[in-house]
């Protein structure tokens, strides 16, 4: 059985120095047609590898408002695959998440992770703008519509393998797979009820995806200044309407400062590029604002590849956080995620966000 001398350093190791950017807690960064989906936080809050026997359990909430330039921005319908340009105008989204991690360190260098996502989702928008409704005080305004969905999201499960070029510096490489076990044909119940609701509002993506990635860390000042560095890849497969969404790109660095045994600050930079959505789809243009102006515009009907307009997306963040230590097995973690350069693509943009948990370590090793 193991000292409490050994498991508090092996925490500390786990905690601070340890720290990667591939966090679920937002998992799903690529930025859809509607503008806020798949927007989540990424920080630097899993560890990479567990020592052999530890069990560490995370729960975190995390709370991501969309909003910025309220643009009209195109619609999908997976059913009759078409894509309709200027559709509709974006309003806000809201995107709420609770998550379990859990990392078992199966031995000292290899650790699997199961990652569960709870999703909530709050969106709204305005179609018909500049013909509904057709009279009164607010005509010309359109017709607002509230999308709301939850749900548990897509499931990952990641093989991570750390080890230690030198006494003071931690390589680990990952990969993993996610399963679509989130709902992705949720139906709108305003406008057009009984529609699929667009990709991005949905809380899974519809088909298998596989997740990599390389962390590396250092012990700038040992036990007090710590700095990392990562870079993770995400690829989903095409999903059965024949929608898949874009690779995303993810690099991350930062620093670690153990101000005492109890009590850390953190702050790193979040870079995140999401390559644009494509469809096998039919494109027209819906009708132009103003009263009259209804109606769509073929532009090609001929069912081919195309790009998804308005996804795609370049986000640049700073992201503070501290974590306490209650004892050698409990912490409590706190990230706020500030938007510095942004690209949305015509899509609403990430405002400042938020991430807490709580973190509990077992060891299940005991025997012996």
């Amino acid at each position: 059985m193991q000292s409490g001398h050994s498991f508090s350093s092996k925490f500390s190791v786990a905690s601070f120095l340890a720290l990667t950017f591939l966090s679920y807690s937002i998992p799903n960064v690529a930025q859809a047609s509607c503008g806020a989906a798949s927007c989540f936080l990424n920080v630097g809050n899993q560890p990479s590898v567990q020592p052999q026997g530890t069990l560490r359990t995370d729960m975190s909430y995390s709370y991501v408002p969309q909003k910025g330039p309220q643009n009209r921005v195109a619609a999908v319908n997976l059913k009759t695959k078409e894509q309709i340009l200027d559709e509709h105008q974006e309003i806000s989204t809201i995107s709420q998440q609770l998550q379990m991690n859990l990392n078992y360190g199966v031995t000292d260098h290899f650790t699997l992770q199961l990652s569960v996502p709870v999703i909530f989702r709050d969106h709204d928008h305005r179609v018909e703008v500049g013909i509904e409704p057709d009279s009164g005080h607010h005509e010309g305004e359109g017709e607002f519509e509230n999308f709301d969905t939850s749900g548990i999201g897509d499931i990952r499960l990641m093989a991570k393998y750390g080890f230690l070029p030198s006494l003071r510096s931690l390589l680990v490489f990952g990969a993993g797979v996610e399963f679509p076990t989130g709902q992705f044909e949720a139906q709108t119940g305003g406008h057009g009820a009984g529609v699929v609701e667009e990709p991005s509002l949905q809380v899974g993506r519809g088909d298998y995806g596989v997740i990599g990635h390389v962390y590396q860390a250092y012990e700038l000042i040992p036990h007090s200044l710590n700095q990392f560095l990562s870079y993770t890849y995400r690829h989903t497969f095409q999903n059965k309407f024949g929608y898949q969404f874009g690779d995303t790109h993810i690099v991350s660095g930062g620093l670690i400062y153990n101000i005492t045994s109890r009590f850390a600050l953190s702050g790193q930079f979040n870079y995140i590029y999401n390559v644009g959505d494509t469809l096998r789809s039919t494109l027209s243009q819906a009708g132009g604002i103003g009263t009259g102006l209804s109606g769509e515009t073929d532009i090609d009907t001929n069912l081919r590849r195309r790009s998804v307009s308005n996804t795609g997306s370049t986000n640049l963040l700073f992201t503070p956080g501290l974590t306490l230590n209650f004892n050698d097995s409990t912490s409590w973690y706190f990230y706020a995620q500030v938007p510095l350069v942004q690209d949305f693509n015509g899509g609403l943009e990430q405002g400042v966000s938020f991430l807490t948990g709580f973190v509990k370590f077992f060891n299940v090793n005991d025997a012996g």
